[in-house]
Order: structure tokens, then sequence, then C-alpha cells
């Protein structure tokens, strides 16, 4: 939260973020969105505050809308790599899968390390049926992160490698 502001409105404001957590956890995506709205105004680029717009968007298939929050994320914090995949996996719905490879192989340049960002493309190439390439993205995945063998035993987006 904004450094800025005084200790009791911190904590009002991290109140509200958790609530619209919560709500949208619960599948109550307008309540979320309420407590997000009642924010002041000044807080409305914090990182905290939009990422949970994020996970509000995202839990409720808002897909342009949580593309555009990712975007934003993106220029307020690009060494995350969370954010870079949550605007794939936006995009992938709100766009196309191309679409969505085309950001991930982006990001895969400044995060050459991140297991996810191998798994989704794997997930994505998979689909469009460029199953080598998927399969070498899978298997990066798993080099790097193990706990991938598992999921993509039954992840649907891989049914055409596991066939």
């Amino acid at each position: 939260m904004a450094n800025h502001l005084p200790a009791m409105q911190a904590f009002q404001i991290r109140k509200k973020v958790t609530a619209a957590s919560g709500f949208a956890e619960l599948g109550l995506y307008q309540e979320a969105v309420e407590e997000l709205e009642d924010l002041p105004e000044s807080t409305s680029d914090d990182i905290p505050v939009l990422a949970t717009w994020l996970q509000v968007y995202q839990s409720w298939g808002k897909w342009s809308e949580a593309a555009a929050v990712a975007e934003r994320l993106i220029q307020k914090d690009p060494d995350e790599a969370d954010w870079y995949i949550a605007l794939g996996f936006a995009i992938r719905r709100a766009q196309s899968l191309a679409a969505a490879e085309v950001i991930l192989s982006a990001a895969l340049q400044k995060f050459p390390g991140n297991a996810t960002i191998h798994f989704n493309l794997a997930c994505y190439c998979s689909q469009l049926g460029e199953l080598d390439k998927a399969r070498s993205f899978l298997e990066k995945a798993i080099t790097i992160d193990e706990n991938f063998r598992k999921v993509a035993l039954t992840d649907p987006d891989l049914r055409a490698l596991r066939e």
C-alpha cells in the first residue's frame, strides 16, 4: 500500500483488499468490486490493489479486464513473472492461444527458469498442434520443477501429448 498513508488508513485499506479477495473466492464478485471501488483513489495503482482486481476478474472470467490489469501490473512490477503468466492466461481466453503464446514466449526471454511459463507454453503449443514444441517445453518445465510431471498427467491441454 502507499507508504504515505497513516497507519489506521493503511489498515482499513488492507481490510478492504482482504475482504475483496475473500468475496472473489466465494464467487461474490459484485461485493468484491464494491470493496475495491470503495478504496481511496490514491491507492488504485498500488500493486496489492491491482493484484486483487486481477484475482477478481480471473475468478469472474472477465478476461479482457484481467488482461488490462495484468498489463498494468507488468508496467508497475516488470520483474514479477506471475503478471506475465496472468496476462498470457487472460489473453488466451480473451483473444487466442496464438496471442497468448506470443506473450509467454517473450516472457520466457526474461524468465528462462520459470517452470510455469514453460508449462503454459507446453499447453498452448499442444493445443495449437505443435507437439514437438509442446514436448520440449514440458520437459523443461519438469526439469525445473518436478511437480509439473504430475500436473501434466491430467491437464486437458496436454491430452494430445499423452495420446
